[in-house]
This record gives structure tokens, sequence and C-alpha cells, in this order.
């Protein structure tokens, strides 16, 4: 009898195993939002306030986190796609889509889990509900960010939904992946390390080993309580030191960060002219991670809601169309940029691989059907949305001709803005042919760990 009564229970245990009752089975893997963003579903988000004056508190709300960066959420009840989520936390968020969007439709971060420990929708966290500012088409930051994740860089994912103040309807959204603990760990399976955004003016200019000598030029995200940024010190140490050749450079930044998704990325938003960007015109709306695990530095990529040179102050369209493809000229941001210098500015190597970056894309993602295609069937998709949007900064006419037309003054810095299509034409024929005179006879440096 007691061998019968183990083997019976070995037995069932084996079958409770194989019908998926163990820790490793499908239904106990982690989620991490792939779900939500598939197929480019359409959501809705119906946000219920219990306080009255709800849009005064969000105001307030706001300026004390940007007076004091210490961010307060206001409690609400947010149904996604049907499901009820109780006491998440929502505020206001942005800087130029919150102070210059005319209208209430500013932009939002959720978090679900806010004032419900443990919360989450489809395994996320926290979301953004952006208003696409500047962005006639709301499609510049989608594209964007599809492009980055379409060439495996680290970059949020994104979709579009339908929000609903109280049920009346608030208008169309992006929404946004956030930067947070669940993007760390299913980009790089962890989320130990440090993760730092680039702001305000992030420029990896080396300021000494003094740490708080780097507390107004980047944010720490993660580990706040330890406070330790001697990492960050190290790795701008690192970038500053350009001795020896540029082989030896190169090496040593390969071997502590992931240089080549970096310069992938950095071309992508050079030929799509997301011009609010490190590489571009400012050095900002980024973050870097430290990855624990192998001890490397990660670039990522966000916020293109001025892709496609939505917005400049000092260009017009021709002078966007040609801007240099390493290190833009006549940029607003004068200052320093090491990172920027030692590799796109004077290392051969680093030069060379990158122009073979913009070569491959030109002829990929940004041949005009490729990119059309993205932006007709994406355009179709969200265009009841955007139509039924009464609170959106451009009207339904702006909408349907900056798909393919500038709207405003080309000759005007700062007073128009390009079409999707005929911009990304125009500037594609003005560097079809990628110079590599001087770069030809450069090898190669593939001797790194892998990316």
């Amino acid at each position: 009898m007691k061998l019968t009564s183990a083997v019976f229970i070995l037995f069932f245990a084996s079958i409770q195993f194989s019908h998926g009752q163990a820790p490793t089975s499908e239904k106990n893997k982690k989620q991490y939002g792939e779900e939500f963003f598939e197929k480019d579903t359409l959501h809705s988000f119906r946000i219920y306030f219990t306080q009255c004056n709800y849009l005064d508190s969000l105001k307030i709300y706001k300026h004390i986190g940007d007076s004091l960066r210490n961010n307060k959420y206001l409690q609400a009840n947010i149904m996604v796609d049907g499901k009820m989520l109780y006491a998440c936390g929502i505020r206001y968020k942005g800087e130029s889509s919150y102070d210059f969007y005319p209208g209430p439709k500013k932009s939002f971060r959720v978090k679900f889990d806010k004032f419900k420990k443990g919360q989450d929708y489809k395994g996320l966290r926290e979301i953004n509900l952006t208003n696409n500012f500047k962005d006639p088409t709301m499609l510049r930051e989608k594209i964007y960010l599809d492009i980055m994740n379409k060439n495996g860089l680290p970059a949020p994912r994104a979709t579009y939904a339908k929000v609903y103040i109280n049920d009346k309807f608030w208008g169309f959204y992006l929404v946004a992946e956030n930067i947070d603990e669940v993007f760390l760990e299913k980009n790089f399976n962890e989320s130990n390390g440090n993760l730092y955004q680039g702001e305000p003016l992030a420029n990896f200019v080396d300021y000494g080993s003094q740490q708080d000598s780097y507390f107004n030029k980047y944010v720490l995200k993660t580990n706040t309580k330890k406070n330790d940024w001697s990492d960050l010190v190290r790795f701008i140490q690192l970038i500053n030191d350009s001795s020896g050749t540029d082989a030896e450079y190169q090496k040593r930044l390969e071997a502590k960060f992931s240089l080549h998704k970096c310069l992938k990325a950095w071309a992508i938003n050079n030929l799509i002219g997301n011009v609010d960007a490190y590489n571009m015109f400012y050095p900002h709306n980024f973050f870097i991670y430290h990855d624990t695990i192998a001890n490397r530095w990660h670039w990522i990529s966000l916020d293109g809601n001025y892709a496609f040179a939505a917005w400049n102050p000092i260009l017009n369209y021709d002078q966007l169309i040609g801007m240099k493809i390493l290190i833009p000229d006549s940029v607003p941001y004068r200052d320093e940029r090491p990172l920027l210098t030692r590799t796109l500015g004077r290392n051969k190597l680093i030069q060379r691989q990158y122009l073979l970056y913009m070569r491959e894309l030109l002829y990929t993602d940004f041949m005009p059907d490729n990119i059309n295609k993205m932006i007709d069937s994406l355009s179709a998709k969200i265009r009841i949305g955007v139509y039924a949007d009464s609170n959106k900064m451009y009207s339904n006419t702006d909408f349907d001709t900056n798909l393919n037309s500038t709207i405003g003054d080309p000759t005007d810095p700062g007073n128009f803005i390009p079409g999707l299509k005929s911009y990304i034409r125009d500037r594609r024929n003005f560097h079809l042919e990628i110079p590599m005179k001087g770069f030809s006879q450069v090898p190669l440096y593939y001797d790194t760990p892998s990316d």
C-alpha cells in the first residue's frame, strides 16, 4: 500500500507538471505587454475621477512635480479595453507638449500600481498617453519608435487609444511604453542597474570625479536611495579619454558600451529628422542604462514627436534636407558633446560603421515604397479616431495634407511642418549616395562583445 501510494503521488505530480502547473509553465511566464502592443490594436482608456476639481488638482500636482522633482499622482479608476483597474495613479507629463498645447488635451503618465501594489495591465505597470504635440499626422513618434524596434534597438513600443474622462471623449492619443523596470527586464533581462535619464542637458562632458557635479545634467531613475553615481562618472571619463589610436579608443568604448546599437539609433535620428535628440540639436531625450550582468551601458531612444523635422527654430526646409549626416552643423546647442565629437566627429573607424548603417537604412526602412506603405497603413487605421478628436491641435485637413505635403512656409524656420512622405523623399534623395571617400580602406572593427 505504501509503495502504491507513493507511485500514485509521483504520477499525479507528473500530470500536474505536464498540464502547465509548474512555475515555468506558459501560464506563469512573465508578460511584458506583448499582447497590449501587438498588431497596433486601437485601445480604449476610460479614466474616472471622483474629485470635483480634478483638472485643477492635476495642474497643481504638475507644478509641484516640476518645481521639486517629486511627482505627485491623482488617484483614479481606469477601464482599459473593458477591464477596470482601481486606485491607479495619473498625472500630467511633458514640457512643450504641456505648456504650449492649446486646450485641455494634455499628455498623461498612468501608473497602474501607484496606490494598489502589484497591479498591472497585461504586464505593464506604467504607460504614457501622449497628445502628439506639433504633429498634424499623429504618426511621427509612432513611426520613429516602430523603426527603432524593427531594428532591434532599445526603445519604447507604441500604439493608439481613444481616451475618455468620466465618459466624455477627451481625445485620440499615442500610447507609449514607459522606461521602467518592466522595460529593462524585457530588453536586458535584468533591472538592477542604474538608469539615467538624459535631462536636461546631458552632454557627457567630464566635470571631474565629484558625483554632485552631474546632478543638474542627468536624472537617476533607479536605485535612488543608494544614489551612487560613480558608474556614470567612470563612463563619462572613459568617453573623454581619447588617447591612443582610433582602434584603441573604439575597443575601450565598445568593451563598456553597446556602441553599434547607439550608432544605428543615431543614424535613424538623422535620416528621419528627429531634431530634438542628442546627436542632432539638443543633448537630451534619451536614457542610458548600466547593465549589471554584462557590465555594459545601453543607449535607449525615445520621444520622437519632432521626427520628420516637425519643428526647428533655425533652419528652413532646404537647410533641413541638406543637414550633414555625421554631425549636423548650425545647431542651436553650441557647447561640447564629447560622446558625439569623439565618435562621429573624429574617429574614422566609428565614422565608417555609422555611414554603413546610413547606407543600409536608405535601402531598407527609408526606401519610399517601405516607408510610404507604413504611413498609408497607419493613417488609414487611425483616421476615424483622429477625425473624431475635437481637442486635437490641428484640423482634419491638416492631418490629410501633412501625410504628403508641408504645412506652412518652408522658407521661414519654426513656421512650417514638413510632410512625412515629401520630407523622407527629399532627404533620402539628397543623401542617396553616402560619401565613403576616405573610408573605403578603413577596416571594420568587429572584435567586440555582442550587443
